[in-house]
């Protein structure tokens, strides 16, 4: 409303802020507008026009209180019902489909409000997912998923607190192309494409403000982290902090967050950037089992922790070989796990730790190829066939980054001291 003050306490739903959005927007595109609107228990509904030919002719700006005919019914549809609101724009004079020929009105009038639908349905999806109706004409606003809910990997939400209010956050990770349909990929591009919709989705009393934004945090924008998204719901009691503009448009995370949010984004950036370089491999089950990244990560809600997956075809092959090693190496593995320098870690440049651990000339490919023969000689041993215990083997990070070289090599050796098949 405009009678209220920006910084003043507005209730928990609120969506407005300045009291300009509403004119501002409806005089951007035309020169007449209506608002019609009743109370609940009001006998008659109240009519409020600003006209801007009759403030260039009288010079006056004088809010009317009479609708133009072409308000008139709406007047008597609001009238009809115990409450209710509408507003009406006439004289448009900056919608582009006005200024094509004649012929082509019609074909950029369809464009023009299937852009509206699209942008409806990313910034009110959450409403529509609640129930909410919006139409453009006859024909119901579809609401966008953006984190495509069905398919994606959902880190826990972990709300941070700020000046006595919690902001619940929410990492998702889509998929990879490969795991969804062409009509799934094409519908989570969004109305700006995949590059432009990562990052932050800063909401507002879940309207959504910002479709993917890095914030203030010096991250760019990069084709290997296209599938992390994160959701961010502030409240309404925090606009000033979050720098929010009059166009509910733009945000800027306070200086106290910065650094709890550029870890979210880090952290999210990196399963991201893992799952589109590995074509989806994290997430691909093989017979059943877990996903086999070497390392699994594990959060609660006030901590994360990082443990080898035992079930990962090498460690499995190692864990639970024949001989006295095995115990041993079973010790090793929780030494490496309880010995992780999280400390130092933290302490390198965020870049340093979004690319590879290794570069790729830096791996030992025969130490590779060694690993591969070995783990696979155990699953044939357990009763695999040689087909089956190679797949499994060369499925997993990181040979699977390495899989056609180590194929080949494996191949020209020959199959010299392995083992029957059952």
């Amino acid at each position: 409303m405009g009678t209220v003050g920006p910084l003043s306490k507005r209730t928990g739903n609120d969506l407005g802020r300045f009291g300009l959005g509403l004119k501002t927007a409806s005089l951007s595109v035309g020169r007449c507008l209506t608002v019609i609107t009743k109370h609940e228990g009001d006998a008659e509904p109240s009519v409020r026009r600003w006209d801007v030919e009759h403030i260039r002719t009288t010079g006056s700006w004088t809010l009317l209180g009479e609708p133009t005919p072409v308000a008139k019914p709406y007047v008597q549809l609001i009238a009809s019902r115990s409450s209710g609101t509408a507003v009406i724009i006439e004289d448009l004079d900056r919608a582009s489909f006005l200024h094509v020929p004649e012929s082509a009105k019609h074909t950029h009038l369809a464009d023009a409000l299937k852009e509206l639908s699209a942008h409806l349905g990313m910034v009110f999806h959450r409403f529509i997912e609640d129930g909410l109706t919006i139409k453009l004409g006859s024909t119901a606003v579809k609401a966008w998923d953006p984190f495509v809910l069905s398919k994606s990997f959902h880190l826990p939400t972990d709300p941070v607190r700020y000046l006595s209010s919690d902001i619940p956050v929410t990492p998702y990770v889509l998929p990879h192309q490969s795991q969804l349909t062409d009509t799934e990929f094409e519908d989570a591009s969004g109305v700006n494409g995949w590059n432009a919709h990562q990052g932050f989705y800063i909401y507002r009393c879940k309207r959504l403000i910002v479709p993917g934004t890095w914030l203030n945090l010096g991250l760019k924008k990069d084709e290997h982290f296209k599938l992390a998204r994160i959701r961010v719901d502030l409240p309404n009691t925090l606009d000033a902090e979050w720098k929010l503009n009059v166009m509910k448009s733009h945000v800027a995370a306070p200086p106290a967050l910065r650094d709890t949010f550029a870890r979210i984004a880090r952290n999210v950036r990196h399963d991201a950037s893992n799952v589109y370089r590995h074509r989806g491999e994290r997430e691909v089950t093989v017979e059943g089992n877990p996903p086999r990244g070497l390392w699994k990560r594990l959060d609660s809600k006030r901590k994360v922790r990082f443990r080898l997956d035992r079930t990962h075809p090498v460690l499995y092959a190692l864990l639970n070989g024949e001989g006295p090693t095995s115990k041993l190496f079973s010790d090793a593995v929780s030494l490496i796990e309880q010995s992780l320098p999280i400390d130092s870690i933290l302490q390198v440049p965020s870049k340093s730790l979004e690319g590879t651990v290794l570069p790729e000339d830096a791996v030992s490919i025969e130490g590779l190829v060694e690993i591969a023969r070995a783990t696979e000689q155990f699953y044939i041993r357990a009763g695999y066939s040689r087909e089956d215990a190679r797949n499994r083997v060369l499925s997993v990070d990181p040979l699977v980054r390495h899989r056609e070289e180590i194929l080949a090599r494996l191949q020209s050796t020959g199959t010299q001291g392995e083992g029957s098949t059952r």
